[in-house]
């Protein structure tokens, strides 16, 4: 079993330059809900199952707006992960295609979302987001076992959120919450052992995203790093979940069960100067769950 820890360079190249192109004034999930609609506690939580297999994604092409869990099943023998797209300026997913295929101008106009990041092959993960009307994407970046990132092997699939009609459900009540910055994670309080609804925010410049390994007997989270430069022998650690790529000034949600171990948080994404994953910033971070 792998699990992706470092993007390629194409991908490096292309999301880390888009990053300081975006206008992130304007993608706030709070702001976006806030434009055309109306919480409502009653409400049911929209829930869309995303299932992955190697290499495609079967998920419905139409989405209502709103506060939405995604829900991730993994029926493939590799690992993979949701990372939610969004469009503007009327493009496409063809064109974002066009744009890692071509080699560059990096799309400005697409904005990352989050998602559920990646589970272990035969297990699931989730991520609830708040999904204003527009045209998205699913696609997984894993780059395991070859280096070839799943995207170029036909893991994309577009679909459409329409505007929501009457009320929407309200997010999800936290019972913790990690701060996402340049280049930390900040916990509101300790996890314990059990389930926990955990809130991600990113208050940084750039973004970011949070996978949760779970890590074997004795490893440490740079046994993780280091297996990920080759991908070779048994990994050190067992993916969890968590957030995939998720923009400045964005929050989400995400549901895991956490029994008693030793666990890393570590911060794949490129960074926007230098290209290099921002684990390599000091972006990871090692606790223990009695």
């Amino acid at each position: 079993m792998s699990f992706r820890l470092t993007f390629p360079i194409v991908l490096t190249v292309v999301l880390a330059t888009a990053c300081t192109k975006h206008d992130r004034t304007d993608v706030s999930s709070d702001s976006l809900a806030a434009r055309d609609m109306t919480s409502h506690p009653s409400q049911a939580i929209n829930t869309v199952t995303v299932t992955a297999r190697d290499f495609a994604f079967d998920a419905p092409a139409t989405i209502p707006a709103g506060v939405t869990t995604i829900h991730l099943v993994n029926q493939g023998k590799e690992i993979h992960h949701v990372q939610v797209l969004k469009f503007e300026q009327g493009k496409t997913l063809s064109d974002f295609m066009a744009v890692l295929k071509g080699g560059g101008p990096p799309p400005a106009w697409a904005i990352e979302v989050g998602g559920p990041n990646a589970p272990a092959p035969s297990a699931e993960a989730n991520a609830t987001l708040t999904l204003d009307a527009g045209d998205y994407a699913f696609v997984c970046l894993v780059d395991t076992p070859d280096h070839v990132p799943h995207i170029m092997k036909g893991m994309a699939r577009s679909f459409t959120v329409n505007p929501a009609t009457g009320v929407i459900a309200a997010e999800p009540t936290p019972d913790a919450t990690v701060i996402l910055s340049d280049y930390s994670f900040t916990l509101s309080k300790p996890l314990t052992a059990g389930t926990h609804t955990i809130k991600i925010e990113n208050t940084g410049a750039q973004p970011h995203e949070i996978e949760i390994v779970r890590l074997d007997s004795g490893k440490t989270v740079d046994d993780v790093l280091k297996w990920a430069a080759t991908y070779k022998g048994a990994p050190p650690a067992t993916p969890v979940g968590g957030m995939s790529g998720i923009a400045p000034g964005r929050h989400g949600f995400f549901t895991v069960d956490l029994p008693a171990g030793e666990y890393g948080l570590i911060c794949f994404y490129p960074d926007m100067k230098d290209g290099k994953p921002h684990f390599m910033h000091g972006m990871k971070q090692q606790f223990k769950i009695s």
